[in-house]
């Protein structure tokens, strides 16, 4: 997904975005997010982190920067599902967790290291968009708002406090639109 441009679509998929409020916007044919800025974050096939030793280069958005770095593997230590290589991010590293059958960079809260792909000037929603809200209580169930203008209500509520964010939000485009989107409780 690297390379995402101002003018391009998003193909169909789920994606972690972050915007503001007030990008949200009821239009007279379609409701839109405006400027939502897309994130992605570094995953490793199973078997090339496995097969990872001292000498090796691992590509890599070192901290979650846009570019990428070629990091030479000057150390390795594994533990169950987790991989440290040279030192971790204490110690100018990268720190890898398991999830199925790829690993994923591992920041201190435990979330991925997200880096910016890109902005897209205009996320549409579909008309019957369903927004699940679970940033409130950990515990809770989440709040479920369906259709486009109640979304847009939802997301655009000036009282909201808990943002939308790479770290707690995702949609999901299907044929060019915002079908679904999740926001989740973060420490």
């Amino acid at each position: 997904m690297q390379g995402v441009l101002l003018s391009d679509p998003l193909s169909d998929g789920t994606y972690h975005i972050s915007f503001e409020s007030d990008k949200v916007w009821v239009g007279e044919r379609k409701n839109t997010i405006n400027d939502a800025v897309v994130y992605d974050y570094d995953r490793y096939t199973a078997p090339e982190i496995e097969a990872s030793s001292e000498g090796d280069t691992i590509v890599t958005h070192l901290n979650g920067t846009e570019e990428t770095t070629a990091l030479t593997v000057e150390s390795i230590e594994r533990e169950n599902n987790y991989v440290t290589i040279n030192g971790g991010i204490e110690e100018g590293g990268i720190d890898l967790c398991k999830e199925e059958d790829h690993y994923r960079t591992l920041t201190w809260d435990d979330f991925p290291a997200y880096y910016e792909v890109g902005v897209v000037k205009q996320l549409v929603m579909a008309d019957d968009i369903e927004l699940s809200d679970g940033a409130a209580d950990f515990g809770a169930d989440p709040v479920m708002v369906k259709g486009d203008r109640a979304v847009c209500d939802a997301m655009s509520s000036e009282e909201d406090v808990y943002g939308w964010n790479a770290g707690n939000t995702t949609v999901t485009i299907q044929n060019g639109e915002m079908t679904h989107v999740d926001r989740i409780w973060v420490p």
